[in-house]
């Protein structure tokens, strides 16, 4: 939403028919300055479920990937930052610093030359170099082939009014397609989406991430209960019920 709404704003909404949004707290912040709920449909962003072979075993990813077989590997998929603002990385890469098994890697899909530089500096001053893997962008087709490669995904997001908020991050969705455990950070949007089908820890905390990862690791069952779950709630959230949805909320 506008950081400022203006009358412009409220008159366009007014004489809508019909309102989609991303998250049910936009639809509860437009009912707050009178748009009539009735009218307000929450629609999350979703998946395209035919990309992900459910077939494909993390071996064969890693081999397609050219990912190391030998390593637990950590995964983020998406931009490192955005608008400026921190993803999380910064966190990731310290919580990396603090697991002591030098066995243990984070590999980052994706981001731009600058952002690449500034973590590689960081992982650089933190004597963990080694450890970390930037793939930077890739083609999306083969997302999926990486989210299967790894043996946890990080969304580490911060704790700022988008994040917390307005965002429906397609990355989400994805990883819960990925049938991989997921650790993320415990924000209104993310409860919203992911539920009990992923370990949430508090946003900016190295050690709550860290504790996050270690317990998935150290815990294979537990981890793919996760997953599983995951997998089995994405199911509602295709691109193809999506639109199902709106066009019968739009009738």
């Amino acid at each position: 939403l506008p950081k400022k709404i203006k009358p412009f704003h409220l008159y366009v909404w007014k004489r809508a028919r019909k309102l989609v949004v991303l998250t049910s707290f936009i639809k509860t912040r437009l009912v707050e300055i009178g748009i009539p709920e009735n009218k307000i449909m929450v629609a999350q962003d979703g998946v395209n479920l035919s990309l992900f072979d459910s077939s494909l075993t993390k071996e064969e990813a890693r081999r397609k990937t050219n990912l190391p077989k030998d390593k637990k590997i950590l995964g983020y998929v998406g931009m490192l930052r955005t608008l400026g603002m921190e993803k999380g990385i910064d966190v990731a890469i310290n919580a990396l610093s603090k697991i002591e098994d030098e066995s243990t890697i984070l590999v980052l899909v994706g981001g731009s030359e600058v952002d690449i530089d500034i973590y590689k500096n960081m992982a650089k001053k933190l004597k963990i170099e080694g450890r970390v893997v930037f793939v930077g962008r890739v083609r999306h087709f083969l997302i999926p082939t990486y989210l299967k490669a790894f043996d946890v995904l990080l969304a580490p997001f911060p704790e700022n009014e988008h994040y917390s908020y307005y965002m429906s991050p397609m990355k989400i969705f994805e990883y819960m397609a990925s049938k991989r455990p997921i650790v993320s950070t415990k924000l209104p949007t993310l409860i919203e989406i992911l539920g009990d089908t992923a370990l949430l820890v508090e946003p900016g905390s190295v050690e709550g991430l860290r504790d996050g990862i270690m317990r998935v690791l150290d815990n294979v069952s537990y981890g793919e209960d996760l997953a599983r779950k995951a997998y089995n709630q994405v199911s509602g959230y295709t691109w193809q019920a999506r639109a199902k949805n709106i066009l019968n909320f739009l009738k």
